[in-house]
């Protein structure tokens, strides 16, 4: 589906906001990727900004120097700058540690 032209303007917005997040956050020891989803017809308040760290011990020293609430303000500054209010900025981003790996049980043999 097409996205209307007042939702491309905002997704332009928003991506132009994550991008400085992403550079910013690449400064952060651990710091892999972000990812982002939302979905425009609740937004602002449906937006959720993860950013992925290699390890759980690297997302607990980044939380520890405040990271993420620094980075948390930066979000909503950028995007205020851009027109766009976050509510409650603290739900709208968090640091999130690698996804964990579910082992696949091996199929059994057919005899």
């Amino acid at each position: 589906m097409k996205m209307s032209k007042i939702c491309q303007r905002l997704n332009d917005k928003l991506l132009a906001a994550l991008t400085i997040i992403d550079e910013e956050a690449k400064l952060v020891e651990g710091y892999s990727h972000l990812s982002h989803t939302v979905q425009f017809d609740c937004f602002p308040g449906s937006l959720l900004v993860q950013c992925h760290f290699d390890e759980d011990q690297q997302v607990r020293a980044a939380k520890g120097c405040h990271v993420e609430t620094k980075l948390q303000k930066r979000l909503h500054k950028l995007l205020l700058k851009k027109g766009i209010l976050l509510k409650e900025p603290k739900k709208n981003l968090n640091l999130q540690g690698p996804v964990p790996v579910i082992p696949t049980e091996p199929k059994a043999d057919t005899v």
